[in-house]
């Protein structure tokens, strides 16, 4: 099995050369122009150096071609391979017109297949622009249902009605969050190393950002009504998972600070409010701390 050719190998590495990026990044003119100048490049070498061993010859007259425009007609046949056979190649012309005709036959397949991937990729670029449309108000779906939840925890508690049981699973509310945030992340840290990458534009950057604050505002809320109401909710899980909202957000903050994608005044607007908003939520974690148990110590005997 040596002997044969690795397939998968030879494609890993074309990958890791880039070379199917490149040709993907190369416009239909630039091919076509390339392809035109090696048409033209191909007909000067069999003028210019058609010698007494290698040169062309007219079929019907027996007669060397001595003409710039013949010489380029004969590429022109031999690069698309009509071969019409009223000219032909003797010598050493015969060894570069098969390099022509194969040359050729690369060049105008990628000519073809840019035609055809023209429509493809408007057909993708816009399937594209609709599926990432949709990814962003997904998000955003996801960040007002997870304040609309949170709302309405926040009312029970408001009323005494809440239970126990909802304060235990407070962590369900809460984990929503984190999901958002790392698809906040996973959209906004983009790389650009592929042509159908898309970036999120200004106007949904605030958006998302905004909404992102409002949600640790609601945090906020929850918090502070839970503690007013002196509730008992602390627990491992609850204050493990909001401090990692608060560092995977401090995270998107200053992947945000170093983008142009929003006014400098407008980040550090946001960057104002965050910083508040998980002050005060430090703040209310720090508050509910209900001492440790006591160990219930035998009477000592007489």
């Amino acid at each position: 099995m040596k002997d044969f050719l690795d397939i998968d190998a030879f494609f890993r590495s074309l990958k890791q050369k880039k070379l199917t990026s490149f040709l993907d990044k190369v416009s239909f003119a630039n091919i076509l122009i390339f392809w035109i100048f090696a048409i033209i490049l191909f007909g000067f070498i069999y003028y210019f150096f058609s010698g007494s061993n290698s040169f062309l010859l007219y079929v019907a007259k027996e007669t060397p071609v001595n003409s710039v425009t013949d010489s380029l007609y004969f590429s022109f046949v031999s690069a698309t391979t009509t071969g019409f056979g009223d000219i032909i190649p003797t010598g050493s012309f015969k060894l570069i017109a098969i390099l022509e005709v194969i040359s050729g036959l690369l060049l105008l397949a990628l000519v073809t297949s840019k035609l055809v991937s023209i429509k493809q990729d408007a057909i993708l670029n816009e399937l594209y622009d609709l599926s990432f449309t949709e990814r962003i108000n997904k998000l955003r779906s996801s960040l007002l249902l997870f304040r609309q939840n949170l709302d309405r925890m926040i009312t029970k508690v408001e009323d005494g009605s809440i239970r126990r049981r909802e304060i235990i699973s407070m962590y369900n509310f809460i984990s929503p969050l984190e999901d958002s945030l790392r698809e906040t992340f996973a959209l906004i840290n983009k790389s650009d190393d592929s042509i159908f990458v898309k970036n999120i534009d200004s106007v949904n950057t605030e958006l998302i950002f905004n909404s992102i604050i409002s949600s640790f505002e609601k945090i906020y809320e929850l918090l502070s009504s839970m503690n007013e109401a002196k509730l008992t909710w602390k627990s491992e899980t609850i204050t493990n998972m909001i401090e990692t909202c608060l560092s995977s957000t401090q995270n998107l903050f200053d992947v945000l600070s170093s983008s142009i994608k929003l006014r400098k005044e407008k980040i550090n607007d946001l960057n104002a409010r965050k910083s508040d908003v998980f002050h005060r939520i430090k703040d209310e974690l720090n508050k509910n701390n209900p001492p440790p148990p006591t160990e219930n110590k035998p009477p000592a005997q007489q």
